[in-house]
Formats: C-alpha cells, structure tokens, sequence
C-alpha cells in the first residue's frame, strides 16, 4: 500500500473509530480524564488523542579532517509534529495510529500504526508498522535519555517496519519474537517486471531482564538479533550523522548491502535520588550503556543537562521529566535546546 493511499485509509479508520465510540456512549455514560492528553472511556470501550510537536534550534561549529569542509552552522526547525488517536475495546484488543509531519518538505507519513490482541495479561500478538528491537531504538523520543539517539542507532537503521510479532511478559522480563516485512511508508513494488517485486523481509527476536526493580534503581539487560534481506529492492546503505539529526550524513558505505544479521546487546543502571524538599527529585544519576556496541563508532557522545530537574523514561524504568538543554560533544561541538510541546503517553 502506498503512503498516499494508506493515510487514506487510516484516516477512514480513526473516523469509524470515533463514530463508534459515540454510539457507544448512547448506551453508557462516557468519563473523561487527563492523561497527558483527554481519555474518553465507556465501558471497556477507550479513545484517546495523542500527539507531540517538537521545536529545535541547532548551532554546529564542525572542523574536519581530510578532504571534509569545515563549516558552521544555525537552524530553527520543525522538527516533528504528530497525531494520532489510540486505545481499546475490551481487555483483550487495543489499537493505536499516529502520522507525522517533518520539516524539509512537509514529509507526511506513518508512525506506529498497530492492532493488539492480548488473550491473557502476559500474552500479545501485534500486527502493524512498529519497531521491535534495540533499546535505544525503541525508548520513545519523550524519555530519551539525550538529545539524540546514539550513531550506531543510525548505523543500523532499526526504525518502524511491518511486522508480525509474539510477545510474553513476565514480572521482571520479556521474550518476544516477529516476522517483519518493509516499511509501511515505502512505495508499493513493481508488478508485470523481472525485478523489484519482492519487498524487503526478516525476523528478530529480542528478550530482557531485569533484576533489580526498586523506587530508586533499575537494573536491565538484555538481547536482540536481526535478520533481513533486501528481497529484489535496493542494496541496504549503512550510514551516521554527526551528533545531531540536523546536517549532513559524514560516513557513509553507499548502496553495498544485500542482507545482514545484526546482534545487539543491552545495559542500563538506572538511579534517582532525591535531595530536594518534601521528597522531590532533583537529579538523576543516570549511566546508561544501551546497546553496548555503541561505544564502537566515531567518537562517543557525551552529553549532560545543564540545567532544571531532568529525570526520564526508558522502557527500562521512568520517572517525571521537566525542561531539558544539552551541550554534546563528539568529534564535533554543537549545542541544542529543544522546546518540547508533548502531550502524549506510550
């Protein structure tokens, strides 16, 4: 299905989606609550909006070695703005879809698009365009833990595909498994020709434990690999961008790969702790190896906040979050704020 069309169609369905809510709501009452955005239930019956928008302005002053050119560098930007409606129907079904809006054109597209079907609390088989492995990947951009996601996240490219995933949740764990196929927001492949009518296709699998589970401290590890092979689509490229999402990509393989299998490995030491008044979080000590591979690429990250209470969610634990400014530092300096106008939940 092609974007156009498939946006369509996904907005057919957040109407029908509605529609039903309101005949619904004929029958039984219908509460509203606030949770991080209105919450309509009925019944087992709801429906909630979602959405972020996130505003950032870059400065980069980038010296390079070689044949690269030196360059400085300010931009103001939109950097995503989304909306998108979730939620469910009974104990066991629940749905949710959100499209985006980036600058540099006006980009529309699909984000999480996803049916779940829960026959049990430890059970669930999800269909739809989502993203199945790498912590880093999959911690919403609301609870990063820096500006940016590391540049092996990049390098790997393990954004939001279709799949078909089984997935068990323990007390302290999680297995889960998934047979994927290409983006929903890629174009529709060739028909009535000799090539390029076989999509892209794989499977992963990822698991998690953690053991220790405290108010103050979170102990995660965990595991993933990934299959996946271009089918008869263009040669996967293996690339970076410097230490911010603005500018240029500065490594890059070109076109070169046909299939690969990729193994990640995950670590996170989670600690708060509360010096403020009346038991308030003041900072967070926060130490966090996502991906352990990482560390490989050109010049690690180190990035601080600076200043406001900064505390965060991950899917290896959470906490309340307020105003957030960083200074990074790689192979290059750049400084980024970003005034974040969210009203959304995960």
């Amino acid at each position: 299905m092609s974007t156009k069309s498939s946006l369509v169609a996904g907005s057919a369905l957040g109407v029908a989606l509605a529609l039903g809510l309101g005949v619904a709501a004929q029958a039984q009452d219908t509460t509203t609550t606030w949770r991080g955005a209105p919450q309509f239930a009925n019944e087992s019956l709801t429906f909630k909006v979602r959405g972020r928008v996130y505003v950032d302005t870059v400065f980069q002053d980038v010296d390079r070695t070689g044949t690269g050119v030196d360059f400085k560098a300010s931009n103001t930007r939109l950097r995503t703005a989304r909306l998108g409606v979730e939620g469910t129907w009974n104990a066991n079904w629940a749905y949710k879809a959100e499209a985006s809006i980036s600058s540099g054109g006006g980009t529309t597209q699909w984000e999480d698009l996803t049916l779940e079907y829960k026959p049990d609390e430890t059970t669930s088989f999800i269909v739809g365009n989502f993203k199945t492995v790498s912590l880093e990947d999959i911690t919403s951009s609301r609870y990063n833990t820096m500006m940016e996601r590391g540049a092996f996240n990049d390098f790997i490219n393990a954004g939001r595909v279709m799949n078909v995933q089984v997935k068990k949740t323990g007390f302290n764990w999680t297995a889960a498994v998934a047979v994927s196929g290409d983006s929903l927001n890629s174009a529709d492949v060739a028909t009535n020709a000799a090539t390029g009518s076989r999509e892209t296709f794989g499977y992963n699998g990822r698991v998690t434990y953690a053991p220790v589970m405290t108010d103050y401290t979170t102990v995660h590890v965990g595991g993933w690999y990934r299959y996946r092979n271009r089918g008869d689509q263009a040669n996967f490229t293996y690339q970076v961008r410097n230490n911010t999402n603005y500018g240029a990509r500065y490594v890059s393989t070109g076109a070169v790969g046909v299939s690969d299998k990729t193994i990640g490995l995950e670590g996170v030491l989670l600690h708060l702790s509360g010096l403020g008044l009346s038991g308030d979080a003041d900072f967070t000590v926060l130490n966090e190896l996502n991906d352990l591979y990482e560390t490989l690429g050109q010049g690690v990250p180190a990035q601080y906040p600076l200043f406001g209470r900064d505390a965060h969610r991950t899917r290896a634990g959470s906490m309340s979050s307020r105003s957030r400014f960083w200074v990074s530092v790689s192979s290059g300096a750049s400084v980024a704020s970003r005034p974040t106008l969210r009203s959304a939940t995960r």
